[in-house]
């Protein structure tokens, strides 16, 4: 898969705490400190008023972060913009790094006091190209055997099922299940070494 413009969400476990405009002074102190590495944070964007939508965006160089509503489910977009070197695994690695450190700032947050939990049993993994990437069970055959390396040394083992239906009209996407939960500690952890 030649493809960079890869996509991860996390969900909140405990979305009915919180507001997408929750994010806004958040992502805004992200910016001014500088805390996502690896990242050139530029700016903030509120599309609250959007029906299941993106939400509050973190516009940075090399992705956007969103804390959206998409298929009404609040979650932690890391979505992709900007190429990434290497295998098409070492771009998944990439893209959940980023998506698991976004998560884990987000849990550590001062201001949402340890409210905020993100499942680890449930993601979202997109691929936000439609040239190179259509939504076809033969892009399907083409990600599945590297996701499933991925995923099953990221959740040790642990089942984990790939959910995909065809849809010309949306972007590629794979719903991924384990069996178990995994502190997001641990992900992180098992992440660098994959």
């Amino acid at each position: 898969m030649d493809s960079y413009k890869l996509a991860v969400k996390l969900f909140v476990e405990n979305p009915g705490d919180f507001k997408t405009e929750d994010f806004i002074p958040v992502f805004h102190r992200w910016i001014q400190t500088r805390a996502l590495d690896g990242h050139q944070l530029i700016d903030v964007a509120d599309y609250g008023h959007v029906h299941q939508g993106p939400g509050t965006v973190l516009v940075s160089h090399e992705a956007n972060i969103h804390a959206d509503t998409e298929g009404g489910r609040l979650g932690l977009f890391y979505i992709r913009k900007y190429t990434i070197e290497g295998s098409f695994a070492n771009r998944l690695k990439v893209v959940f790094t980023n998506a698991l450190k976004a998560a884990s700032l987000l849990e550590k947050e001062p201001a949402f006091a340890g409210k905020i939990k993100f499942r680890t049993d449930e993601a979202l993994f997109q691929i936000n190209d439609r040239l190179n990437a259509p939504n076809t069970t033969q892009t399907f055959a083409q990600v599945t055997g590297d996701l499933n390396a991925f995923l099953q040394k990221l959740y040790g083992g642990a089942s984990v099922d790939l959910i995909y239906h065809p849809d010309p009209q949306r972007l590629f996407e794979v719903g991924i299940r384990a069996s178990q939960s995994v502190p997001l500690g641990t992900l992180l952890d098992r992440v660098a070494t994959v």
